[in-house]
C-alpha cells in the first residue's frame, strides 16, 4: 500500500469525440483538477458499440489523502468537476 490512510476509488466512462482524443489529455485533466489526491489513474475498459462504431473509455480514478482519511462527499465534488470538464475541455460525451 502506497498510504495507511484508505483509497476511495471512482470510475468514469464517456464516449469519446473521434480520433482526436488523447488519453494523455485526460489523464492530465483529471491530474489538474484532482492535484495530490488522486493517486493513479488508469484506463480499465475500452468499448466499441456494435451499431454506431462509437468509442467509450472507462477509467479507474484512485483518491488518497496523504495525511487523513477522505470522506466520499469531498472525493464526489473532485469527481464531478472533472466529469464537467471531461466534457468541456476535450468534447466526449458523458455515460455518467
Amino acid at each position: 500500500p502506497l498510504g495507511k490512510y484508505p483509497p476511495l476509488i471512482n470510475d468514469i466512462s464517456f464516449w469519446l469525440p473521434s480520433e482526436t482524443y488523447c488519453e494523455n489529455d485526460f489523464y492530465d485533466l483529471a491530474r489538474t483538477i484532482g492535484g495530490d489526491l488522486i493517486e493513479k489513474v488508469v484506463l480499465v475498459d475500452e468499448f466499441t458499440h456494435p451499431k454506431t462504431k462509437k468509442v467509450s473509455h472507462c477509467y479507474r480514478i484512485i483518491y488518497r489523502h496523504p495525511e487523513r482519511t477522505l470522506t466520499q462527499d469531498e472525493v464526489h465534488r473532485i469527481h464531478q468537476a472533472i466529469e464537467e470538464s471531461a466534457v468541456r475541455e476535450l468534447g466526449v460525451e458523458g455515460r455518467f
